[in-house]
């Protein structure tokens, strides 16, 4: 029952789908593109509950050119301490150089409008998340020609 709820929701969603969002036979591909990013989707059925199934949404926020410090990966255990600053959604590395953010919701809360609003909130965390990591650091001053040396 619950991965016809699924398909059923996929297909309204489709149906529904605003300015902004690309999709392909969503219900076969389980991917779209909202505001230019990529989300997968996918579902974990419930089999006693099959309103309790997930519908789970991840996108990538960054890709790293070297492995991440462990500044970053001590961040990346703090937001995802009660969600702080990811909204409920999880962030974590896909591979070595991938940063990627991850949600999920029940399937009986959703319907075309909830799953919008959950896709469009997943996108502006990622994109928020990729602005703060891939913000160069501000440049320092740089030191005067001259200095006076005093001497007593």
């Amino acid at each position: 029952m619950s991965k016809s709820q699924y398909t059923d929701l996929l297909c309204a969603y489709e149906q529904k789908a605003r300015p902004g969002v690309v999709s392909a036979d969503l219900a076969r591909t389980e991917e779209l593109i909202v505001h230019g990013r990529s989300v997968s989707l996918s579902f974990s059925p419930e089999e006693n509950y099959p309103e309790d199934g997930k519908v789970i949404c991840s996108t990538d926020i960054a890709k790293f050119n070297q492995e991440p410090a462990a500044d970053l990966c001590r961040l990346l255990l703090q937001a995802n301490n009660l969600w702080a600053g990811t909204a409920g959604s999880t962030v974590g590395l896909r591979g070595n150089d991938m940063l990627l953010m991850s949600a999920s919701r029940r399937i009986g809360s959703l319907d075309a409008d909830n799953l919008d609003a959950f896709l469009s909130a997943l996108c502006a965390d990622a994109d928020s998340w990729a602005a703060r990591l891939t913000a160069k650091p501000p440049k320092e001053n740089p030191p005067p020609e001259y200095m006076l040396h005093m001497r007593a």
